[in-house]
């Protein structure tokens, strides 16, 4: 019974105590990658109203999935960054859309060609203190999830249904 109860307490705790916390990363990483896809789409079919998309990451504070460290989006420690592009015919290269010579938001005149939005600055703590509780010190400073982002081409072509605007 000693020797059971040793192998339970020193290997099969942290074993489980460890696929839980790698199913709960996975989980986290799906939904900061839905989140990116759901905001880049967002972005995609509404009106470009600032360059740093204040609406689009205001939606997806709003409509974030589920997970564990939600919190953080609204608190500022997941920053999601929203870009726009346009397209440099004479070098077909994509450059920092300039909106600042838009005569209105969301109209035909001020849309973009692309827009990127991704996520930066999430790092993953949920029950790794506890893993590192058992000797696991490499994860007790969590663990840095790679920054990562989408890009679409914008769709509304500066018509949004939402406030009843149309491009036509």
């Amino acid at each position: 019974m000693v020797e059971t109860a040793v192998v339970m307490f020193f290997m099969l705790l942290p074993l489980t105590l460890g696929l839980i916390v790698l199913a709960e990363a996975a989980w986290t990483y799906h939904a900061l990658v839905t989140l990116t896809r759901q905001g880049v789409q967002y972005a995609a079919t509404h009106c470009f109203l600032d360059p740093g998309g204040s609406n689009v990451v205001a939606w997806m504070q709003a409509n974030a999935p589920p997970f564990l460290d939600r919190p953080q989006l609204a608190g500022g420690q997941i920053q999601i960054n929203v870009s726009y592009w346009t397209l440099d015919q004479a070098d077909q290269l994509s450059i920092p859309f300039d909106g600042s010579g838009c005569a209105a938001a969301c109209s035909p005149s001020c849309s973009p060609d692309a827009v990127t939005v991704g996520i930066s600055g999430y790092q993953f703590m949920q029950l790794l203190p506890t893993l590192a509780a058992f000797g696991a010190t490499s994860f007790a400073q969590g663990i840095t999830v790679p920054s990562f982002s989408t890009t679409v081409e914008v769709e509304g072509a500066g018509g949004d249904a939402e406030l009843g605007t149309s491009s036509q």
